[in-house]
């Protein structure tokens, strides 16, 4: 079947990383975690708490690190990129990835148990049967952040108050050290109502507004036994401030003022939510190194090269083009669209490989002979494509 989300409990992937990390471990310096004897045998039951337990970020649910953004029918990408750069530069961007949930997906995609959080950020009406699968997502511990959305469940009902809709409001958000912040932000229109009453130890009121109603504007819901939970709000918390359709220049200041405060808010439902947001500093891309356990095949391998890159020993793909030089160049510029592979060995060294140990527990006879080594790279996927 054709998945278009990364699955961590697929079955293939769990046996392709099971045998890489093996096999990286010997010549690595890092202290890559083992995974447990009976790892394999639990792989049928996509069993994925053997690596939970050895990665440094795991979250509670036990989950991978995927949010997803569902848009509805809305499938237009500009849409779907405005929402992503704003949660980018909330969380810690190296630790989630972040996917859009198209319409199609929701109820054929294994997305429910295979993502961390989902972002529901569309006014149109949600299905019954979407609301069923985002119900199931929540029992299964999973976490929703919705925006001006139809979502609701439990002791929560919307209401409409046209008299609000698309205006700048002043909001009143409780944060988790029990401090207040105030803000001005666009609003939908709706608000939420409790409607019961006894059941109001699941609802918990984060933000109203600063208005004779004190009308509630964002909630958070907990549901299930599995940690379930969603943070529900008709405040444009995702928009930046030219994103919005603000009538008056007035307006427009008052967003202008409060943009720092609206990332504080979102940074505190994010991490509210069991999200990481510190942001962590992304290393400078190195380039690649071709290595060789064997004398014969690195000159063959360079031979094949010469009839397969051109003039300038370039090898151009759909989104990584390599540029094979023979020695590092102290003016090399590599980006994530152009990267320099050195093809001289005597030049190579790094603290977290060791080529001679890698040869020296090499078994095979053809496969794993020719090695491209960088420290920090985009994604594998990218550089191998074509």
């Amino acid at each position: 079947e054709h998945h278009h989300l990364h699955l961590s409990s697929c079955h293939e992937c769990l046996q392709l990383e099971n045998s890489t990390i093996e096999s990286v471990r010997f010549a690595s310096a890092e202290n890559i975690p083992e995974l447990s004897d009976d790892c394999n045998s639990k792989l049928e039951e996509k069993n994925d708490d053997c690596l939970a337990r050895g990665v440094k970020r795991v979250n509670l649910a036990g989950k991978p690190p995927n949010i997803l953004i569902y848009l509805g029918s809305e499938t237009a990408k500009v849409e779907f990129e405005r929402v992503k750069s704003i949660l980018q530069e909330c969380i810690d961007s190296e630790s989630y990835t972040i996917y859009q949930l198209h319409e199609e997906q929701v109820l054929k995609a294994p997305w429910i148990d295979n993502s961390l959080l989902l972002i529901i950020a569309t006014e149109e009406p949600i299905s019954e049967e979407n609301h069923k699968q985002f119900m199931k997502f929540l029992s299964k511990g999973g976490k929703i952040l919705a925006f001006s959305s139809s979502f609701t469940f439990g002791g929560i009902q919307i209401k409409r108050k046209s008299k609000l809709r698309k205006t700048v409001r002043e909001l009143v958000v409780s944060k988790m050290d029990s401090t207040e912040i105030t803000l001005n932000l666009l609003v939908s229109g709706c608000i939420f109502e409790e409607v019961m009453k006894e059941d109001t130890s699941k609802v918990k009121t984060l933000s109203q507004l600063n208005n004779a109603d004190k009308d509630t504007v964002i909630v958070h819901l907990t549901y299930g036994d599995s940690g379930g939970e969603a943070i529900l709000s008709q405040a444009h918390l995702e928009l930046d401030i030219n994103s919005m359709d603000v009538q008056t220049e007035e307006d427009f200041n008052l967003l202008k003022i409060s943009n720092t405060k609206r990332y504080e808010v979102l940074k505190e439902i994010l991490i509210s939510l069991g999200l990481s947001c510190e942001l962590s500093e992304i290393p400078t891309l190195t380039p690649i190194y071709l290595l060789s356990s064997d004398e014969e095949i690195h000159l063959a391998f360079l031979k094949w090269l010469e009839g397969n890159v051109d003039a300038e020993g370039l090898r151009a793909s759909s989104k990584v083009s390599l540029k094979f030089v023979s020695s590092c160049e102290s003016k090399m510029e590599i980006t994530p669209s152009l990267m320099q592979v050195i093809t001289e060995m005597g030049s190579f060294s790094s603290e977290h490989f060791s080529l001679k140990t890698y040869q020296q527990n090499l078994q095979t006879k053809k496969l794993g002979k020719i090695i491209l080594f960088t420290e920090v790279t985009t994604t594998t996927m990218n550089l191998l494509d074509g």
